[in-house]
C-alpha cells in the first residue's frame, strides 16, 4: 500500500507544480516540454530495455508510443491550463473521471456489461464535470470559454487511459510497462520541441529549471502506480488513488494557494467521488 500512497502524493504535487509556475511566472508550455525529458532520462534506469535498443525500435507498440507520447504532451498542458485557469481541484476531478472514457469504450469495442450502476455513475460524473467546472470572474461574469479545458482534460485524458488499457493487454508483458511508458514519455518531448521550433521559440532558463523538478513527481505518480498494480487489482487501486489525488490535490490547493470552492464546485467534487465509486465498484 505503500506505493499507492506515493502515488497519490506525486500526482497530488505534480499538479500543484502548475499554480507555482502561475506565481512564479514560468513558462508551463516549455516547462512542460523539459519535465518530459526528465521523464525519460529517469525512466530508462528503470526500464528493461534502453529507448535506443532494437527491440523498443522493431516492436509492434512503438506507434502507439508516438500516439501516446502525443496526448501526453497535449494533456499534460491542458491540465496545467486547468489547474491555473480554473482550480487544482477541476483540473484533477476532469482528469480522474475520465475512467468513463475506457469503460465506454470497452462496452462499444468488447461487448463489455454496462450495468445499472455503471450507467448512474457515468451520468452523474458528467453533472460532475459540470459542477466542477463553474467559475465565476469576479463573482458574476462566468468565463464560458474555460468550459473548453476540463472537457478536453476529461476526453484526453480518457483516451491515454483507453491507450494504456489497449496496450497492457496486447503488449504487456512480453515488454514491460516502464519501456512502453519511457518511450511515451520521450516522444512526447520530441513532440514539444517540434513545436517549439516552429513557433520559433527558445527554452529559457526558468522553464529548463522548473521543468527538471517537475519531471521528478511526474514521472514517480506513474511508477508507483504500475508498481501498485503488480500487487493489487485494477478494480481496487484505480478507485482509491482517484479519489485519493482528488481530495489531497484539493487540500494542497486550500492550505498552500489559498484556494477556495464554491458550493456548487463542492457539489461537483463530492458527485465526482460518487461516480469514481459507482463506475470502479460495479
Amino acid at each position: 500500500m505503500i506505493f499507492l500512497l506515493l502515488s497519490i502524493l506525486f500526482s497530488s504535487i505534480t499538479v500543484s507544480f502548475f499554480k507555482v509556475f502561475e506565481l512564479k511566472k514560468v513558462d508551463t508550455f516549455q516547462a512542460i516540454i523539459v519535465n518530459y525529458f526528465t521523464c525519460s532520462i529517469i525512466g530508462s534506469f528503470f526500464a528493461d530495455n534502453t529507448l535506443w535498443s532494437k527491440a523498443v525500435w522493431n516492436s509492434e507498440w512503438i506507434y502507439f508510443a508516438i500516439l501516446l507520447g502525443l496526448l501526453f504532451m497535449g494533456i499534460f498542458y491542458c491540465i496545467a491550463l486547468t489547474a491555473q485557469k480554473i482550480s487544482v481541484s477541476a483540473s484533477m476531478v476532469a482528469a480522474k473521471l475520465s475512467v468513463v472514457v475506457p469503460v465506454l469504450m470497452a462496452w462499444m469495442l468488447y461487448n463489455e456489461t454496462l450495468n445499472a450502476p455503471k450507467m448512474v455513475g457515468i451520468s452523474i460524473s458528467l453533472i460532475a464535470v459540470y459542477f466542477i467546472s463553474n467559475k465565476k470572474d469576479g463573482g458574476s461574469t462566468k468565463l464560458a470559454h474555460l468550459w473548453f479545458l476540463p472537457v478536453l482534460v476529461f476526453l484526453g485524458s480518457g483516451s491515454i487511459d483507453t491507450l494504456l488499457n489497449y496496450l497492457e493487454e496486447h503488449f504487456i508483458p512480453p515488454f514491460s510497462a516502464d519501456d512502453i511508458v519511457t518511450s511515451a514519455f520521450f516522444f512526447a518531448f520530441v513532440a514539444g520541441m517540434i513545436l517549439l521550433f516552429v513557433l520559433n521559440l527558445k527554452l529559457n532558463r526558468k522553464a529548463i529549471l522548473w521543468g527538471f523538478f517537475l519531471g521528478i513527481p511526474n514521472y514517480f505518480s506513474m511508477y508507483f502506480l504500475v508498481k501498485t498494480l503488480g500487487a493489487f487489482p485494477a478494480s481496487y487501486i484505480f478507485p482509491i488513488n482517484n479519489i485519493g489525488i482528488v481530495a489531497l490535490s484539493t487540500l494542497i490547493a486550500f492550505i498552500a494557494f489559498n484556494e477556495h470552492l464554491t458550493k456548487q464546485n463542492l457539489i461537483g467534487l463530492s458527485l465526482a467521488i460518487l461516480a469514481i465509486l459507482l463506475i470502479s465498484f460495479s
